[in-house]
């Protein structure tokens, strides 16, 4: 992956930025904006999971912090729903037991402040690089003729792409982990908005709009339960 592709890539990235402290925010925002058009900022770590559940961003860039911190807190409540989460540590803090921390959470980086701006090219280059490689294993044939290619977020049918929005990917990539198996209502609102309390309703039009997608065949609504999505006989 050369400069120019790299340079590309990170502007596709959408990051999410947590930081209460404004001048520190305003210098690393400066850097980040600078890699990426797509950096959201959140000035309050208590929004963190809301911001998540709205943006669904590819990576996540927060201090870290120990147990009953709100940082760990909203770590843990992330990874219980998002495994695949990409997550940059940027923190004063270099004691063992944060590091520790870091690794308990996989974190994909951990750098310590002050941080430059080629720091941060450096460490974006190894999260692409994982990205890539993420998003490949999960570019999946749903049949014959049905093709979901993660890279670009987007059902392959017959020749003809359709785009997915971020939810509706991340929702049929939850589906296409657990093939035939139900997921109740809960476990995927929990999954597509941790922290957040979203109507039925919301969930109904998100698993209406996938199916229209190309997925009307396969995603089973199992009334009173949930959804199962069917594989290939």
């Amino acid at each position: 992956m050369d400069k120019y592709d790299l340079s590309l890539k990170f502007k596709e990235m959408s990051i999410l930025y947590v930081q209460e402290d404004s001048h520190t925010r305003l210098h690393y925002t400066k850097i980040l904006k600078s890699l990426s058009p797509k950096v959201h900022v959140c000035v309050d770590i208590k929004d963190v999971l809301s911001e998540y559940a709205k943006l669904c961003p590819d990576l996540l860039i927060m201090d870290m912090g120990l147990e009953d911190s709100p940082e760990y807190k909203v770590l843990s409540e992330l990874r219980e729903h998002d495994e695949d989460l990409f997550v940059l540590i940027l923190s004063k803090q270099t004691e063992p037991q944060y590091l520790q921390k870091a690794i308990d959470f996989n974190v994909s980086s951990y750098l310590i402040e002050p941080v430059t701006r080629e720091q941060f090219i450096k460490a974006f280059e190894k999260i692409m690089q994982k990205c890539c490689k993420q998003k490949d294993q999960k570019s999946v044939y749903l049949d014959e003729e049905l093709y979901y290619q993660a890279s670009i977020k987007a059902l392959i049918h017959e020749g003809e792409k359709v785009n997915l929005n971020k939810k509706e990917a991340k929702l049929l990539e939850y589906f296409l982990s657990y093939q035939n198996v139900l997921l109740t209502y809960t476990q995927i609102k929990k999954h597509i908005w941790p922290g957040l309390d979203v109507s039925s309703a919301s969930l109904r039009t998100l698993v209406k709009n996938l199916r229209k997608k190309g997925m009307s065949e396969r995603i089973q609504n199992i009334s009173g339960s949930g959804y199962l999505l069917q594989s290939p006989s």
